[in-house]
């Protein structure tokens, strides 16, 4: 019988802290709700987050955190809330957190559009399903509808600028790519013309040598040229050949001949607001 007794006992103050810990929370939504009505979201955050901590499991404490962080601009702590929002039972706040979780991941993907375009890619196509699964929950619902329509289209912009982006870097690749096979052959044809040029200045050197010795034989042939000539001038008075009356025309062609040769080398549209505003927790 005691036994009994202390087991009620217990279960009577867990189910008494339980109580508490519920109307505490309550109590935090509701002023978080009246900061946020104000416009003092950061505020109204912060007692979310102390509803969140007497009961973790909210779903309308996730809901409203996620709003007002959405106001904030903090879409990516939204999109947090309004997932852990649709652990619910509640069809009705389901289709709104989907719905808000929807436009917190266009905006996200608005943000980072600019510096990661495939990121911004891949939250809007996140958005669209789920907006898609906002309209099953609640096929009346315009917003869902329109909002659907709007980053569908704006979707297809982002893919037209990716598409831009990869067909430029192809051509980027393809310019490098041209200006490395001319680099390439202009450093061939440098070495092909210094070889060249090696190999004429070295044929022009063996001709120079090659001038040279036959100009030095020249210059042999014609001392003994003009050795013989010394030799008849030297001839006695009386010889045939009177040597005062000077060289023959015949010898005097032979001599500039012998003299006058000289070799020679050869030269917008925005998406729609938020579904509804911050719920109670009565």
């Amino acid at each position: 019988m005691r036994t009994i007794l202390i087991i009620i006992l217990f279960t009577y103050c867990l189910l008494l802290t339980d109580n508490i810990s519920s109307a505490s929370s309550s109590g935090d939504i509701r002023a978080g709700n009246k900061l946020y009505k104000q416009e003092k979201y950061s505020e109204a955050a912060d007692r979310y987050n102390q509803a969140l901590k007497q009961s973790p499991d909210s779903d309308i404490a996730h809901f409203n955190l996620g709003d007002a962080l959405y106001k904030k601009g903090r879409y990516k702590e939204a999109i947090d809330a309004f997932t852990k929002a649709l652990s619910t039972d509640k069809r009705d706040l389901e289709a709104k957190a989907i719905y808000n979780l929807a436009n917190s991941k266009y905006k996200l993907g608005s943000q980072v559009a600019n510096s990661d375009l495939n990121s911004a890619i891949d939250m809007y196509r996140a958005a669209l399903d789920d907006y898609k699964r906002a309209i099953e929950l609640k096929a009346e619902d315009k917003d869902a509808k329109y909002n659907h329509d709007l980053v569908e289209k704006k979707l297809k912009v982002l893919l037209d600028r990716l598409k831009d982006q990869q067909q430029d870097q192809d051509k980027n690749k393809d310019n490098d790519q041209d200006k490395k096979d001319k680099q390439d052959g202009k450093q061939s044809q440098d070495k092909s013309d210094k070889q060249k040029e090696e190999e004429k200045q070295q044929a022009e050197q063996q001709k120079k040598q090659g001038t040279e010795g036959k100009d030095a034989g020249n210059k042999e042939d014609k001392g003994k040229s003009a050795s013989k000539e010394e030799g008849k001038e030297a001839q006695p008075v009386g010889t045939e050949k009177d040597n005062s009356k000077g060289m023959t025309p015949e010898e005097a062609r032979m001599l500039l001949d012998a003299y006058g040769q000289e070799g020679t080398l050869d030269d917008k549209h925005e998406i729609r607001g938020q579904s509804g505003e911050v719920l109670k927790d009565w």
